[in-house]
């Protein structure tokens, strides 16, 4: 999805314009005003949330192909790299911004978003990543690179736990050729990790890793809010790399950032289902920032601040 140079036109590719792509319209404009182009290759996709410009009906490498050529042809497009350049600085340097206390932490303890890009570096973009849990969703969603259509597994605005291992056996069953991790939380894990059996039963090669800082964390702040305490969210120390061995897998655990690297490429090199523990600190896992936390929360709740 990409805007017009005035920001007077949306041109959405691909895209089924839900509420979780721009949520409602704190982010998209006033329809009155926003004009909306849709790309798609099935209709039914068309003009569902919200009304269109223009539709096209087509594969999406096919209507830009033939957009560049229109526009070059009539001379309203021509290559600034210069303007390509500034772009990617004002991303970098909002990110920068955004992520500050992630940049910036040296422990103790291992912080999630930290671990996800060493994740995303050594696995890069073919593999298949599901994603499951709560903050440990949120953290994936921001850090781990962008991948191959179809190779993002997440519960979404769906709301419920637990489908990232079965779900991540359904990828690889279906995708054998092809890498899947699996990234979730610890409470999320708990709904389902038996499955890692079926993952040791079909002798399938992925990777589950377990962010395990002992808490269901995305919990407490609600608690806190609304009863001024918590209850209920400790969980203590699980240690996943031994319930995995205990199911026919091979289990790793790491702690600190430095190991982590290497605990991933041992685990990637098991012929067995691989389930890496990663003991994550807790106050790293709470300090989502405030503002992506709160676009996340519009997702279920309608628009706040506007």
């Amino acid at each position: 999805m990409f805007r017009t140079r005035d920001a007077d036109v949306i041109i959405a590719c691909a895209s089924r314009v839900g509420n979780l792509d721009i949520p409602y319209d704190k982010y998209w404009g006033s329809p009155s005003k926003q004009k909306l182009i849709q790309i798609d290759v099935d209709p039914r996709n068309m003009g569902v949330t919200r009304p269109l410009t223009l539709g096209i009906l087509s594969e999406v490498k096919f209507a830009l192909a033939a957009l560049v050529r229109t526009m070059q042809a009539g001379k309203g497009l021509t290559r600034k790299t210069e303007s390509t350049a500034s772009y990617r600085e004002a991303m970098r340097q909002w990110r920068r911004k955004r992520f500050e206390s992630v940049f910036a932490w040296r422990g103790p303890g291992l912080h999630p978003a930290q671990a996800l890009q060493v994740i995303g570096r050594l696995f890069g973009g073919d593999a298949i990543y599901v994603t499951d849990g709560g903050n440990t969703s949120l953290w994936s969603h921001w850090f781990l690179p962008a991948t191959r259509p179809r190779s993002y597994l997440n519960i979404l605005e769906l709301g419920m736990l637990g489908t990232g291992i079965p779900s991540a056996i359904g990828a690889k069953l279906g995708n054998p050729d092809r890498e899947v991790v699996c990234v979730s939380g610890d409470g999320a894990a708990g709904f389902n990790f038996m499955e890692m059996q079926s993952a040791a039963r079909e002798k399938l090669k992925l990777v589950t890793m377990v962010f395990a800082e002992g808490s269901w964390t995305m919990e407490e702040p609600n608690e806190r809010r609304l009863f001024g305490c918590t209850f209920g969210t400790a969980m203590g120390t699980v240690r996943w790399d031994r319930a995995g061995d205990g199911l026919g897998c091979e289990g790793f655990v790491a702690n600190r950032l430095e190991d982590l690297e290497d605990t991933l490429i041992r685990a990637r090199a098991s012929s067995r289902p691989a389930v890496v523990c990663l003991q994550t600190d807790r106050e790293a896992n709470l300090a989502i920032p405030g503002e992506l936390m709160m676009r996340f929360a519009e997702v279920y709740q309608g628009p706040m601040g506007q």
